[in-house]
């Protein structure tokens, strides 16, 4: 352990020790911290925990412990959310501060007060850099619901094992035992209590039932999302596809969560089950390991998804597979997410989380299923350009065909045309002849004139250099007939 650590291990030991008696002298009760023990996480990050005496109930000891630490650390804690056991025999919040004792290191931290039934109240703070803490909390709390049991048995969370069925005791803030399972394809595995059940596994995602009501929803892909937004989209709504089957239609936003949100409720719809009344809480810092540009989010929430179970308290995460394009035309994201029924407790709740922690997939058996689906898409892909293909021909020879006939009926009315421009002038000679009736012009042809034989006869005869007669043979079609 470093010098600074173990300096900070020592004062705080000493801090909590001084909670422990309540106000007495520190150097009074040194001989009282062979009580305490510290944990040095291998991973990073440390807890204390021991013994409370002196305080009167949990809310009293909370304070007084973040009143240590803010002393300890020289900054006041930013505390979130206060999170009490099913039994009421816990209370927890997660805080986080810049320890100005530390050359203003960010530092996130949990505390943990424990009031069972009988036995002694118990206090313990977790405490590691802000931007490991999440990754090393869960390994630590495991380890301190170990050492708490070895050191006050399975007695310490009294309340806790015989409300629940057949489960066994477990200590206030303790998960349940977990069992692994997987099903289906198995691309993915979980741990998780045995009375819980496994609805699905397949291409990496997941769903289990808690037998309480959890809901945990982890690796599900959520594609061909419609955008309405994009001029592309609203053509995929209303254009030859817009009556096929149920769709997904939800703008992509600079929210993950409204998304998200819009797009589950619009699938538990085309499932026929009612949709969810969700009531965003906060979105959770995420560590620089799950960080992804801005493109995915953690965010808590409750939701009643009026199924007779009442309010719940959850959390997701979203990420969004692809560029932030608010013009494409369709979109998808992957989300993870799980809730508990208020009344059992909040989204950290640690059977909970730690089901949620041990969710894994296995890359070999996506790898074979992707291959598999390459392999599909691209035999229907050569299939689908062969029968364009064939689609194509059929077109082009449909072209081909009409274009011939066009030609055809071209030909046939240019002969009946004729024909009938024959019929014509061999009707406008016998008519004149009949009539005594005959056509001149001038010479530059500027007019036509139908006049009858002795008229005609007359003008031609008075004006012979700028009237003569139109020969039968010169007759013009439209103009003299």
């Amino acid at each position: 352990m470093s010098p600074i650590k173990m300096r900070l291990t020592l004062k705080l030991c000493a801090a909590i020790l001084c909670l422990g008696v309540g106000g007495s002298s520190c150097n009074a009760q040194q001989s009282a911290q062979s009580g305490l023990k510290t944990v040095d996480n291998p991973g990073g990050g440390q807890f204390v925990y021991g013994p409370l005496t002196g305080q009167s109930s949990k809310v009293d000891a909370m304070v007084y412990m973040l009143h240590l630490v803010h002393n300890h650390f020289g900054d006041k804690p930013q505390v979130g959310k206060f999170l009490q056991s099913r039994d009421g025999g816990s209370l927890a919040t997660f805080f986080t501060l810049n320890a100005k004792t530390l050359g203003g290191r960010p530092l996130s931290g949990l505390v943990i007060i424990s009031f069972p039934d009988k036995g002694t109240p118990q206090a313990a703070v977790l405490y590691d850099d802000t931007k490991s803490f999440a990754s090393n909390e869960p390994k630590m709390m495991k380890t301190l619901t170990t050492a708490w049991q070895g050191s006050q048995g399975s007695s310490s969370g009294s309340a806790n094992g015989s409300t629940q069925g057949n489960r066994s005791a477990q200590p206030s803030g303790a998960p349940q035992q977990l069992f692994p399972a997987t099903a289906g394809d198995r691309s993915a595995m979980i741990k998780m209590p045995r009375s819980w059940q496994l609805q699905n596994v397949a291409g990496g995602s997941l769903v289990a039932l808690g037998d309480r009501g959890e809901m945990v929803f982890m690796g599900l892909i959520y594609q061909n999302i419609i955008n309405p937004q994009s001029p592309m989209g609203q053509r995929l709504l209303s254009g030859p596809m817009a009556s096929r089957g149920p769709k997904v239609v939800c703008p992509m936003s600079q929210n993950l969560f409204v998304d998200y949100v819009c797009a589950f409720n619009q699938v538990r719809r085309n499932n026929g089950k009612p949709q969810g009344n969700f009531n965003f809480t906060g979105f959770v810092p995420q560590p620089a390991s799950r960080q992804s540009g801005g493109q995915s989010v953690v965010a808590k929430f409750t939701v009643d998804f009026n199924d007779g179970m009442g309010l719940r308290n959850g959390s997701v995460w979203v990420s969004l597979l692809g560029p932030l394009n608010p013009r494409a035309a369709s979109w998808a994201f992957m989300a993870s997410m799980s809730n508990i029924p208020a009344k059992y407790g909040t989204a950290m709740d640690p059977t909970l989380v730690a089901v949620v922690e041990s969710y894994s997939q296995d890359a070999a058996v996506i790898g074979r299923e992707g291959a598999a689906d390459l392999s599909r898409i691209h035999q229907q892909g050569l299939a689908n350009q062969a029968q364009t293909d064939a689609i194509n021909q059929r077109r082009e020879n449909s072209a081909n065909a009409y274009e011939a006939h066009r030609q055809q009926l071209n030909q046939n009315n240019a002969a009946d045309d004729s024909h009938n421009a024959e019929i014509d002038w061999q009707s406008k000679i016998n008519q004149d002849y009949i009539l005594d009736r005959s056509v001149i012009r001038d010479s530059p042809e500027t007019f036509h004139a139908l006049a009858g034989n002795d008229l005609a006869d007359a003008l031609v005869r008075s004006n012979p250099t700028t009237l003569e007669y139109v020969p039968n043979q010169e007759l013009i079609r439209g103009r003299d007939f």
